[in-house]
């Protein structure tokens, strides 16, 4: 079957999904014919969706999924500029959270935005595992300090560098700081080979913490899950991630305990012109 279907009532031979491919799976042998699957490749199509997104007909159908159309959209449907940086900027790492939960339906509308998120070559290699109570990600947390524990009996160096043994001893007075009590937490990984897996895996993350954001639900990235999750086969285990496979990228998730009301200040990268280049140097977090 070819990747690419192109409705000849709809087409207007303008080639613009033939100029627009990144692959040059699409051709015309002659101006004003109606475009075709280059024979030589047919199997280079990587379903990005290009030709259907600068089509102005909708002729064009991927036949990977299924015979779905492309989605009409407007340019005063977009954000305007001011809208999408005041998103950006008041999105913060929530770590108290109210005790409601958040069902994994609803994480899996954000999980379905995110696969909107740049990958490698269109490979799209993340997937989640998704813990959608406050009890789940207790038991998470508990599988997690089991690891820390035998890190800290192996004396193993990352246990000090990471003061793994302070937080088990928090954990066991009641104060959760590996999971922060959240109601939900998304765990995404995706196969150890691959294009760029780790790099579609945290984009995917920051894509989906942005989405969740502008639902007004509140994340803070789990540093303490994935860390663990790279080293504990019981981790990987309890998150149903198969093998050949890591998580590079987590979140929880609730809605917010608290109101956020100011965007904070953040430093100005330090802008300088070198050898005809401009170097925007990050200015260093003072402590």
């Amino acid at each position: 079957m070819l990747p690419v279907i192109i409705d000849a009532k709809l087409c207007k031979a303008d080639e613009l999904c033939v100029n627009e491919c990144p692959l040059s799976v699409l051709t015309v042998e002659e101006k004003g014919q109606i475009p075709t699957v280059h024979p030589k490749k047919t199997n280079y199509c990587i379903n990005c969706g290009h030709c259907m997104a600068v089509c102005p007909t909708g002729a064009i159908t991927l036949t990977a999924f299924e015979g779905q159309k492309a989605v009409p959209f407007s340019k005063e449907e977009l954000p305007d500029a001011a809208s999408v940086e005041t998103l950006i900027k008041t999105r913060r790492s929530v770590r108290k959270f109210k005790k409601k939960n958040i069902s994994s339906v609803e994480i899996g509308e954000l999980i379905h935005t995110a696969a909107y998120s740049p990958s490698g070559h269109n490979a799209q290699p993340v997937s989640w595992t998704v813990l959608d109570t406050a009890e789940k990600v207790h038991e998470l947390g508990e599988v997690i300090v089991e690891w820390m524990e035998n890190m800290v009996k192996q004396k193993n160096p990352l246990a000090e560098k990471l003061f793994l043994a302070g937080i088990v001893n928090a954990w066991k007075k009641g104060n959760d700081v590996i999971c922060r009590q959240a109601p939900a937490v998304a765990v995404a990984w995706a196969p150890k080979q691959g294009i760029t897996p780790q790099a579609d895996t945290v984009i995917a993350t920051n894509t989906l913490e942005l989405a969740a954001h502008a639902q007004g639900y509140g994340t803070c990235w789990a540093g303490y899950v994935v860390l663990a999750a790279a080293y504990s086969q019981k981790v990987l285990d309890f998150l149903a991630i198969p093998a050949e496979h890591m998580a590079h990228g987590a979140l929880f998730l609730g809605y917010p305990a608290v109101k956020y009301r100011t965007i904070p200040p953040r430093h100005k990268a330090v802008a300088e012109e070198k050898d005809g280049k401009f170097v925007f140097r990050a200015k260093p977090n003072t402590h």
